[in-house]
């Protein structure tokens, strides 16, 4: 595939906020305005951001116009996106990829909005950022300086080193960077997604018990793509769990099945703290991950 990075990040720059996902409040995203003026950068907000509709942030329509709209944007540099939630699955067939493979922006976002990313990465080889978002980051002056810092770093084109805590499986491997949250992947599935080249499976998620977690990596499992692709698995958080013995015996498991090297306790996660990381870049994995 011919990858197709974004130009980096630099004070100065405009970047527009939208909504693909999950309702908005307007006084968080307020705040999120001041912090990034605050920091050197123009702030513009999508014409439907403030929408409503349910659960939503508007309709169908409207959200795929922004997104649409956005990418399209010659004043916008980056696009980064308010929150996740739930939505983003109900644009996978409206989503126009000419636009997003012609006009290749930053685009950064993670929980519900990791099914855009990896579907941008499929169809466009747009590398797009697993990270921070809008509302939910950085709606105050003084963000997580860890998230914060992490954010600036690798959108400016100065990549880190992603370390875990605990080896699960030792081993090398070498294969692109891809993954985001655990039950919005499988929410692909029936859709063309994964990846065709070998990966290094980065996951997290929230609010799921083991087996349910157990049911999901079962799922992708048992797509022989994905059982024949996947190199290496980098397990993120898995927040508010059930047992974590479940999960430590869990993570062995799926690497045994796999026969691929593990680790987890990587800083992926919907917790204050989190690393931005690129989906796409080739990558190495040694119990962490370096960005060749």
């Amino acid at each position: 595939m011919n990858l197709v990075k974004p130009k980096n990040l630099r004070p100065g720059d405009t970047i527009e906020i939208i909504a693909p996902s999950g309702g908005v409040e307007y006084d968080e995203i307020i705040k999120t305005k001041e912090y990034f003026e605050s920091k050197g950068y123009k702030i513009k907000f999508g014409k439907n951001l403030f929408k409503a509709d349910r659960y939503l942030a508007g309709s169908d329509e409207e959200r795929i116009e922004d997104l649409h709209n956005a990418f399209l944007a010659k004043d916008t540099d980056a696009i980064l996106c308010a929150r996740g939630g739930y939505g983003a699955i109900r644009l996978t067939d409206k989503i126009d990829y000419n636009i997003i493979k012609g006009n290749p922006k930053i685009f950064c976002g993670y929980s519900d909005i990791t099914a855009l990313s990896l579907l941008f990465f499929k169809y466009t080889g747009l590398i797009t950022f697993s990270g921070p978002m809008a509302q939910s980051d950085f709606n105050t002056l003084t963000p997580s300086e860890t998230t914060s810092k992490s954010f600036f770093k690798v959108l400016s084109g100065n990549y880190e080193e992603y370390t875990s805590t605990t080896i699960v499986k030792q081993g090398k491997a070498d294969g692109i960077i891809w993954g985001g949250n655990l039950s919005t992947i499988v929410s692909l599935c029936g859709l063309d997604f994964i990846p065709d080249e070998k990966f290094i499976f980065f996951l997290e998620d929230i609010n799921e018990p083991v087996y349910k977690i157990d049911k999901m990596l079962h799922q992708l499992i048992n797509i022989p793509k994905f059982r024949n692709n996947v190199a290496a698995i980098a397990y993120g958080n898995f927040g508010e769990i059930d047992d974590i013995n479940w999960l430590i015996k869990l993570e062995e498991e799926v690497a045994t099945i796999l026969n691929i090297p593990a680790a987890s306790g990587f800083m992926f996660s919907h917790n204050e703290n989190k690393q931005t990381i690129p989906i796409g870049i080739q990558a190495q994995f040694d119990g962490f991950i370096n960005i060749k």
